[in-house]
């Protein structure tokens, strides 16, 4: 849910490092409930989304920065879409991501780019997605919901002062999991959900599973 506000976060850059920190957080806690350790970098290349240059995201960041403002504050809904998007995505990799740890997917018996790559190539053969549609629709029905819960993450970002390091972006998080609406649209989130038809898990678990099979470096 977290990585679905972050596209609503009206502060280029710092939009894309939650994002970023909040995939590594999910990549870590999936990987140590399954037992398994992976380094800095592993966690960095399974769990982060690549992006354009910081250079180039900086630069256009600063120049729709008063555009994204408006649009984020006073058409909210019209981010719905967006913020649902990143959430779905958000949901697969880590479902999948798990599937691939019980199936003894990881390094160093499979390359953390390998295992990223074929993660991703299970979700592009899979278009559409009941759970894309399942949190669009929680989110369209709690938008006083989604806006608390973005407000409280923001404020506890604003409070952040000069580097913005994992530990601090922790405890802005932290600060915003603790507020009432956050609990309430996972609650909404996890209902909606359970409603997807477990034919499309199985699916996704099959379609990755013998992506995995292929043999290291050969590709699917």
């Amino acid at each position: 849910m977290l990585v679905g506000l972050t596209p609503l976060i009206p502060v280029p850059i710092l939009d894309d490092r939650v994002k970023a920190y909040l995939e590594r957080r999910l990549t870590r806690e999936i990987a140590r409930s399954r037992g398994v350790a992976l380094s800095e970098d592993d966690v960095r290349a399974i769990g982060e989304t690549p992006g354009d240059g910081m250079l180039g995201r900086l630069g256009m960041g600063v120049l729709l920065l008063p555009l994204r403002i408006i649009l984020r504050k006073v058409l909210l809904v019209l981010n719905v879409k967006r913020a649902s998007d990143a959430a779905s995505a958000a949901y697969h990799r880590g479902y999948l991501l798990d599937v691939a740890l019980d199936a003894g997917a990881h390094p160093p018996r499979r390359a953390a780019a390998e295992l990223r790559a074929a993660i991703d190539a299970t979700l592009q053969a899979s278009p559409h997605s009941p759970i894309g549609a399942a949190v669009r629709l929680s989110f369209e029905g709690s938008n006083a919901l989604l806006r608390q819960a973005l407000g409280a993450l923001i404020a506890a970002l604003k409070r952040l002062r000069g580097a913005k390091g994992d530990g601090d972006l922790a405890g802005a998080v932290e600060k915003a999991e603790a507020k009432d609406a956050y609990a309430s649209l996972i609650g909404r989130l996890r209902t909606s959900i359970e409603s997807v038809p477990a034919g499309h898990f199985h699916e996704i678990e099959e379609r990755l599973l013998r992506t995995l099979s292929d043999p290291p470096g050969t590709g699917s």
